[in-house]
């Protein structure tokens, strides 16, 4: 796992083009989100911000685990990968782990262009709180990776796959919006992913929780008991993800030993 980590990260920083999703990208994300809260107060300017940062590092973390497969497809040295006795899912959480921390550069990289490059009103109530929300819906987002990172394995198709499942993902999150304004069909999927209750812990660390998730579906509004029964989902969920991705890298393991054609599904 170190050394897929090490190698994912000479192989990121020796690419030029890390600098359209990282640099140009978080620009683009955090300038539409202050336009269209332009006429708001500070608290709700922090909330697009932080949705934007979320976005940033979803996209990142879904891109590069899908691509990690993809681009050993191209290489010519996936079939070489899965004859290693390191088992796949170690090689791909040490490349998902450094990729989720470029999320995160990613997301943070948006919380300044917003404050010191268009001097937007952000600032974090318990930056503390804040930080242990970030690290914590950073690896939750890892382990979801890991999780869509096994389908990636056989198929041809992984770049449809992340394009399909970025936006859903932004969407059942409430990146942009509290996820309380979605359907009510829409509920149970939003309360199925991590990222949201991150989303909302970070939220509350930061000082803006209006109508999160458990003062809009349960009706608990005191914040602290709020990001603590978050951050606790969240660690649940993510450890669920890394047992259910275990559990299919083992299976997509036995696949391509006994049919012999990963490199041509």
């Amino acid at each position: 796992m170190k050394a897929a980590f090490e190698h994912q990260a000479r192989h990121f920083l020796s690419d030029p083009g890390w600098l359209i999703p990282n640099i140009i990208a978080p620009f683009v994300i955090t300038l539409v989100a202050l336009l269209l809260y332009s006429s708001n107060e500070g608290p709700v300017v922090l909330y697009a911000v932080l949705g934007g940062g979320m976005m940033g590092m979803w996209g990142n973390t879904l891109y590069a685990s899908g691509f990690s497969i993809q681009s050993e497809r191209w290489w010519g040295t996936l079939e070489s990968v899965l004859a290693l006795p390191t088992p796949l899912i170690w090689i791909i959480a040490g490349r998902t782990i450094w990729n989720a921390l470029i999320g995160v550069v990613n997301g943070l990289a948006i919380l300044a262009i917003a404050v010191f490059v268009l001097h937007a009103p952000v600032a974090v109530a318990d930056l503390p709180l804040f930080l242990l929300a970030f690290l914590i819906t950073l690896l939750s987002l890892a382990a979801l990776g890991l999780v869509f990172s096994s389908a990636f394995v056989l198929t041809r198709q992984a770049g449809v796959l992340t394009n399909g499942l970025e936006y859903p993902i932004y969407v059942a999150t409430g990146c942009m919006y509290p996820i309380a304004i979605l359907p009510l069909w829409a509920g149970p999927l939003s309360l199925s992913l991590a990222p949201s209750w991150g989303i909302d812990a970070i939220r509350i660390a930061a000082g803006y929780n209006p109508q999160g998730l458990w003062d809009g579906y349960l009706g608990i509004v005191d914040p602290s008991l709020a990001y603590i029964i978050n951050i606790a989902v969240v660690v649940l969920m993510a450890v669920m993800y890394l047992v259910i991705a275990f559990y299919l890298f083992g299976v997509v393991d036995r696949r391509a030993r006994i049919d012999g054609n990963l490199g041509r599904i």
